[in-house]
């Protein structure tokens, strides 16, 4: 199974973390996307 979490600007780090942690040990395959990369390439 696949998710995505789509993250926004001035988000909290838990805000984050905690769905894509728990959705990596239920098994899900989790990609983040954002509207700004803030430099960062995949």
């Amino acid at each position: 199974m696949k998710a995505l979490i789509i993250s926004a600007d001035h988000f909290e780090d838990s805000e984050l973390l905690f769905p894509f942690y728990r959705l990596k040990g239920e098994g899900f395959e989790v990609d983040i996307a954002s509207i700004s990369n803030n430099g960062v390439t995949a």
